[in-house]
C-alpha cells in the first residue's frame, strides 16, 4: 500500500516589502514514494535517494527516543506568554491564539477540552527555571588555568554558576558569561593590527547553539559543558550527531543539517536565536580559516559530541603586513592560508592537505591556480613537486588603520563601497550584528544599500564617515 503524500498548506505573507507565497508540508510518519524518484530524503536544500529501510529507520528513531516529543504533566499556564508570543509572531502566524500555535509546532495536543504540553514546549517556554523537570537542561561553563584538567592539591577548574531556564534565555546568558571569559589575543593582534578574540564569535556562538539545539535531552545526567582552556574551548554536549550527519561530513566542513530535536530547532530557529540551513558547520571553517586559526576539530566519547576551538595560529610568528595583504587577495579562504602559513619555506601538496584538510586533488587544483596567477613558484614533478610563495607578487598592504572606523573608511576608499563581511571584521562581531548596526547607519542616512542578500554593498553618502 503506497502512503500517500502528505498536503501543502499555501499562504500569502509579506515580507520587506515582497509578497511571497509560503508552502508549509507537513513531515511525513513513514518513507514516501515519489515516482521517478525514488524515496527521498530532504537534507538543507537538496534531496536524496536512501533507501525505504533507511528512511523510516530514522524517522522511528525520532518516534522512540525523540525526549522532546514526550508528553509532559506541566500546565500550559508555566509557560511564558510573551516568550511564545514572541515566536508565534515571527512564525507569520499572528492569527493562532497561542494554544494553536503550540498545536502547530506539534508542542502539544489537544485531549477533549485540554491541552497536553510535549516536553519541547517546557524546554522553550517554561517561565521559571524550577518548572523544567529534566535536571540537567542548561550549560555548565568551567575555566581551566592550563591546558589539562587537575585534581586533588593541584586543582586548577572554576566552575561557574549553572545556566537555567528556558533554552531561549540560557542561549542568551550563557553567551553574555563567555563573552566576558574570552580573552583578547595577542597572538592574533601580531596577525591583524587590532585586537581580536581569541576565537571568532560566529565560532564559539555556534558551537553553543548547536550544542543545545541538538543535544540529546533522553540523557538526563549530563549537561551541556562550556571549557576554556588556555589553548583551546570544548563545548561538549550530551549523545553523538543525528544518525543523518556523519563526522567525516563535519570533519570535512560540508553543508549538513539535521536535527535531533527538530521541534525546538523549528522554533529557536522562529525566535532568531538560530537559523536552520546547515550553513552554520562551514561558516565556522570560514572563520577558523580566516583568522588563521586551526579548522574545528569533531568528536565523539564518553557518550558526548565535542567540538573543539583552538587559539594557536597555524603559524607562529608572521609579518603582520603580509597578512593583510593576504587577506585581501581575490582567491580561496585555503589558498590565503597557505601563502601566508608557508611564507619563507617550501612546502609540498601534503603539507598543503594537512593544513587545510583537503584531499589531494583539490590540493592541486588550487595550488595550480596559484602557481598560474603568479604566487607560488613550483619545482620538481610528481611526488617531489615542491611550492615556495613568491614575495614580489603580492603588493604589500597599507599600514592599517587603528579603530573599527577608520578600517571602514579606508575599504571604502579603497573599493568605493563596504560590505557586512567589512563590518565583521573590523568589529569582531558576528554577521547578525553586522546586519542591524549597518541597517542602522542607513536609517540615519550615514550610508545607503544596494543589492541584496550576498551581494549587498553599502556606498557612503555626504555624512560618511560616522562620528
Amino acid at each position: 500500500m503506497r502512503l500517500i503524500p502528505p498536503q501543502a498548506n499555501g499562504a500569502a505573507r509579506t515580507l520587506d516589502g515582497h509578497e511571497l507565497l509560503v508552502f508549509e508540508v507537513e513531515s511525513a510518519p513513514r518513507a514516501v514514494m515519489v515516482d521517478g524518484d525514488g524515496f527521498p530524503y530532504r537534507i538543507q536544500d537538496t534531496t536524496r535517494k536512501f533507501s525505504e529501510e533507511r528512511i523510516n529507520a530514522i524517522k522511528d528513531q525520532g518516534i522512540v527516543d525523540s525526549a522532546e516529543a514526550r508528553r509532559s504533566a506541566v500546565d500550559v499556564s508555566a509557560l511564558d506568554d510573551e516568550l511564545i508570543t514572541r515566536a508565534r509572531d515571527a512564525s507569520g502566524l499572528p492569527e493562532l491564539s497561542i494554544s494553536d500555535y503550540l498545536v502547530r509546532r506539534r508542542l502539544a495536543d489537544r485531549s477533549a477540552t485540554t491541552l497536553v504540553l510535549r516536553e519541547a514546549a517546557v524546554l522553550l517556554f517554561a517561565r521559571l527555571p524550577e518548572t523544567i523537570t529534566h535536571p540537567n537542561a542548561g550549560v555548565r561553563v568551567f575555566r581551566v588555568a592550563g591546558t589539562e584538567r587537575m585534581t586533588g592539591a593541584r586543582h586548577n577548574v572554576q566552575e561557574f554558576p549553572r545556566i537555567e531556564g528556558n533554552l531561549p534565555s540560557v542561549l542568551q546568558n550563557a553567551r553574555a558569561l563567555l563573552e566576558t571569559l574570552i580573552q583578547r589575543s595577542a597572538r592574533l593582534h601580531d596577525l591583524f593590527f587590532h585586537e581580536t578574540s581569541e576565537y571568532p564569535t560566529f565560532a564559539w556562538q555556534e558551537a553553543l547553539v548547536n550544542a543545545v539545539a541538538h543535544r540529546d535531552y533522553a540523557i538526563r545526567g549530563q549537561s551541556i559543558e562550556v571549557i576554556l582552556y588556555d589553548d583551546r574551548l570544548e563545548v561538549l554536549s550530551p549523545g553523538g550527531p543525528p544518525v543523518e550527519i556523519s563526522l567525516d561530513d563535519l570533519r570535512a566542513g560540508r553543508p549538513v543539517h539535521a536535527s535531533r530535536n527538530p521541534r525546538l530547532a523549528r522554533v529557536l530557529v522562529e525566535l532568531g536565536v538560530m537559523r536552520e540551513q546547515g550553513e552554520g558547520i562551514p561558516r565556522m571553517f570560514e572563520e577558523m580559516e580566516l583568522s588563521f586559526l586551526p579548522l574545528p576539530e569533531f568528536e565523539v566519547f564518553g557518550g558526548r559530541f565535542c567540538v573543539t576551538l583552538r587559539n594557536e595560529p597555524i603559524f607562529q610568528s608572521s609579518e603582520p603586513e603580509w597578512a593583510q595583504a593576504v587577506r585581501a587577495l581575490p582567491i580561496g579562504v585555503t589558498q590565503k592560508r597557505a601563502l601566508v602559513g608557508f611564507l619563507d619555506r617550501e612546502f609540498a601538496n601534503a603539507d598543503y592537505c594537512d593544513l587545510n584538510r583537503v584531499d589531494r586533488d583539490t590540493a592541486y587544483r588550487e595550488l595550480q591556480d596559484l602557481v598560474d596567477r603568479g604566487f607560488l613558484t613550483m619545482t620538481g614533478v610528481g611526488a617531489g613537486t615542491r611550492y615556495r610563495v613568491v614575495r614580489g607578487a603580492i603588493p604589500a598592504a597599507p599600514i592599517a588603520a587603528t579603530t573599527p572606523v577608520e578600517r571602514l573608511v579606508t575599504r571604502m576608499r579603497e573599493v568605493g563601497f563596504v560590505t557586512n563581511s567589512d563590518y565583521r571584521e573590523a568589529f569582531g562581531v558576528d554577521r547578525h550584528v553586522a546586519k542591524y548596526a549597518l541597517a542602522r547607519w542607513v536609517d540615519a542616512g550615514v550610508l545607503t544599500r544596494e543589492g541584496s542578500r550576498r551581494h549587498t554593498k553599502y556606498r557612503a553618502t555626504d555624512s560618511w564617515p560616522p562620528l
